[in-house]
């Protein structure tokens, strides 16, 4: 879960690129910024350099800038990064790249969907799903299937924080309750 800040900056990002009619830079500043955030975690050594006191602040945002133009060349990522490190929010860095991705997913109407199934789904079922999923969210779903033998079958699907039980294993759960067992 990204924090308050994260989803701040992540939405001024998005804001600002959307404003400047450069949304064709969207997918790749948020892999550039993905990227920049697996380079903090690869290298120890960096985030310690962004994140020290006892390196002058425009010397830590020359770096992140440096780093970041290696990683997506003239692009808004650059200078993205280097006012957060600026502003003393290296620490965010990594939730942001999270937020960023959210925030675009939202932007384009992509809603997140776990499936949780009793057995593998056919590419039939599969597309059904998508589709009455899509029509229910006036969206387009990403979908991640993973299979659960518990449910006895039926489907579990998880979107955010609401979950939608059609699973035989609910099912009897509900009889349990209403009539004992």
């Amino acid at each position: 879960m990204s924090s308050e800040v994260a989803r701040h900056y992540a939405r001024v990002l998005l804001d600002t690129v959307v404003a400047a009619g450069r949304e064709k830079n969207l997918e790749p500043l948020a892999g550039g910024l993905e990227e920049f955030a697996a380079s903090l975690e690869r290298s120890p050594e960096l985030l310690k350099t962004l994140t020290s006191p006892a390196i002058a602040r425009e010397r830590r945002a020359a770096v992140a800038k440096a780093v970041a133009d290696r990683i997506l060349p003239d692009s808004e990522l650059g200078r993205f990064v280097s006012v957060m490190v600026a502003r003393e929010r290296s620490g965010h860095l990594a939730e942001t790249a999270a937020a960023f991705r959210a925030a675009l997913d939202e932007h384009r109407g992509i809603v997140e969907a776990e499936v949780v199934s009793a057995r593998q789904l056919d590419e039939r079922d599969r597309a059904s799903l998508r589709a009455a999923l899509a029509s229910a969210f006036s969206g387009t779903p990403r979908l991640h299937f993973r299979e659960d033998p518990e449910l006895l079958g039926g489907f579990v699907i998880r979107i955010g924080n609401r979950i939608y039980d059609a699973s035989v294993s609910r099912q009897l759960s509900r009889f349990e309750e209403r009539y004992g067992a």
